[in-house]
């Protein structure tokens, strides 16, 4: 838990993103691996942005199986909860706090387990992230 931004950990380079299922065959531990990495990145594609953006600065992706819904899933929305299917979530969970948009911004505030509570403002200028 670094729940601290370290600029110096951050990767930047020029090259495209891409993505490459394995093309060949792997050994147990190997596929767990890869498993657990396409896992994390189809969690962070689900959720939304400024969480995903948040969960990748602190190094907080790590997650674990899902036996049943975590607290605030809704049915309505995201379907019923099957146990039949291999589901996974973050292991620490974040709660969006709060939302406020006026005009061209957007502010919102997560309450991150174990991190505390981060805001987040987006304008079409800048990103500004703090624990608050």
């Amino acid at each position: 838990m670094t729940a601290v931004i370290i600029p110096e950990t951050i990767h930047v380079d020029e090259l495209p993103g891409i993505w490459l299922p394995v093309q060949w065959e792997l050994a147990e531990d190997e596929r767990a691996a890869e498993l657990d990495q396409q896992a994390t990145a189809s969690l962070l594609w689900a959720v939304d942005v400024p969480e995903a953006i948040l969960r990748l600065l602190l190094d907080e992706t790590a997650i674990e199986r899902a036996f049943e819904p975590p607290p605030g899933y809704d049915p309505e929305q995201q379907g019923e909860w099957d146990e039949a299917l291999v589901t996974f979530a973050f292991k620490r969970g974040a709660r969006l706090e709060t939302v406020e948009r006026e005009g061209d911004s957007l502010v919102v505030i997560y309450n991150l387990e174990g991190a505390g509570y981060w805001e987040l403002e987006i304008t079409p200028e800048r990103v500004v992230i703090q624990r608050i």
